[in-house]
């Protein structure tokens, strides 16, 4: 298979930690999502040249075997010298993830009619890594807002969630607020995400927790198509992506970029391909079987860090899409810092109006400015 500009250049996916929609998965902590652009000639003759050297045994190498050997180090060595500058992966803590759904299913459906200005103040990490403190504090208490948390990104369902949608209990000042915001708009809420409720036979819904859908548009869209004129794009057969196949697809023949803006800037998408989507198996395809071994090298360091062989630490470093990882982020915290000032009192007017019943964007553009003003945010 030729790799190049005129028929477009092969980019491979593949994941590892995948565990559907249970983001709280204690024995699979983290997911993780790779990407490279060997052409299948290239990926077949290395995985050739291993199976010689190492002696391995089977058609299809998997990260998950490979990993429990004593020669991985030096597997992993390999791996990294031919994969570094042509490859790109992101990962997400998953507690990380599910804390960042929160804002996106609870907050969202209430401030969606003027979201960009509590986005421009990066009101929504702030609230993500509020969320993952109560997660990463335990307790039985704690266990069961996280556990409802999840249950309703499943079902959609305020019933299934009675203690987030009712203010009630002992907690911190935030998670007391949050809670009286949820309990406030849970009606909002509730009629916001009623298209995603199972009973509507929403594909969306079915996977409103799975984060391959995010990881392919980040690699592709603020990765690959700012590299590659033409891409084509195989995926490891996935379960969460083949409703969103049409969605990737129509970019098929438009090389025409999509401008964002964000609070730190603005930035392009672009992303355009030669063919919808394919997907296949590792088996099947060299560069999938590559990508497994990625995605697996990659996780190995997001669990031992540190510990990780030195040339993996090096290479995930490199190769990361850092600024689209996710995972906790101490400095969110931090009551000295001004995103996290600015980010409480919008927290603490968004719970006095959810208390009042009034209208939770009236005048909040200028209210936030004025607070960023006020913290020099």
């Amino acid at each position: 298979m030729y790799n190049g500009d005129k028929f477009g250049t092969l980019v491979s996916f593949d994941e590892s930690g995948f565990t559907g929609p249970d983001l709280l998965n204690e024995s699979q902590p983290y997911f993780v999502y790779a990407s490279h652009d060997l052409s299948a000639e290239e990926a077949s003759a290395f995985l050739e040249r291993m199976r010689a050297d190492f002696s391995f045994q089977g058609n299809e190498l998997k990260a998950t075997r490979l990993k429990k050997r004593r020669d991985w180090k030096s597997i992993a060595d390999r791996v990294c010298e031919i994969s570094n500058g042509r490859s790109k992966v992101i990962f997400f803590e998953k507690r990380a993830a599910l804390a960042g759904k929160f804002f996106e299913y609870f907050f969202e459906p209430v401030l969606a009619n003027n979201s960009l200005v509590f986005y421009h103040a990066d009101f929504h990490r702030y609230i993500n890594n509020a969320i993952l403190s109560l997660m990463l504090k335990g307790g039985s208490e704690y266990s069961r807002l996280t556990v409802q948390t999840q249950v309703f990104m499943r079902s959609f369902n305020p019933d299934d969630a009675p203690d987030i949608f009712v203010s009630s209990g002992e907690y911190p000042i935030e998670i007391t607020r949050i809670l009286k915001f949820c309990s406030g708009y849970r009606d909002q809420i509730a009629a916001e995400t009623d298209h995603l409720r199972a009973e509507n036979d929403d594909e969306t819904g079915k996977w409103a927790l799975d984060l391959t859908s995010s990881s392919l548009f980040s690699l592709r869209f603020q990765w690959w198509g700012h590299r590659h004129p033409r891409l084509r794009v195989l995926c490891d057969a996935s379960k969460p992506l083949a409703p969103m196949a049409d969605f990737f697809s129509e970019w098929v023949g438009k090389d025409q970029s999509v401008p964002i803006v964000g609070r730190k800037g603005s930035a392009e998408l672009k992303g355009n391909l030669i063919a919808p989507l394919e997907f296949g198996s590792s088996e099947e395809h060299p560069t999938i079987q590559l990508a497994d071994i990625i995605s697996g090298m990659t996780a190995d360091f997001c669990v031992r860090r540190q510990h990780a062989p030195a040339s993996i630490q090096k290479w995930v470093r490199q190769n990361c899409m850092w600024s689209h990882s996710v995972e906790f982020d101490p400095d969110l915290i931090r009551k000295g810092n001004p995103t996290v000032r600015v980010g409480r009192e919008i927290l603490k007017e968004l719970s006095i109006r959810a208390d009042k019943g009034t209208d939770p964007l009236d005048k909040m553009g200028d209210y936030i400015k004025m607070l960023e003003k006020k913290f020099g945010a």
